[in-house]
């Protein structure tokens, strides 16, 4: 998904929880557990892209060269 299309959801969901029928304190609920999913997913993008970015450094690196003998 790209990030304009995630910002665009997370827009909807925030206004979506906004209207629900619900009490302030169950929507308090609700927003808390929206940010914390979010804070979780950007973690985890961050980590994935941390780990391509390391993939792609490494394979760029020469190749070791071993001396040993057999």
């Amino acid at each position: 998904m790209s990030k304009v299309s995630e910002r665009a959801a997370n827009i909807d969901l925030y206004a979506r929880i906004k209207r629900a029928p619900m009490t302030a304190s169950e929507r308090e609920v609700a927003l808390n557990a929206l940010r914390n999913a979010d804070a979780i997913s950007d973690g985890i993008m961050w980590v994935l892209n941390a780990i391509e970015n390391a993939a792609k450094y490494l394979s760029n690196r020469a190749p070791l060269k071993h001396g040993f003998k057999h």
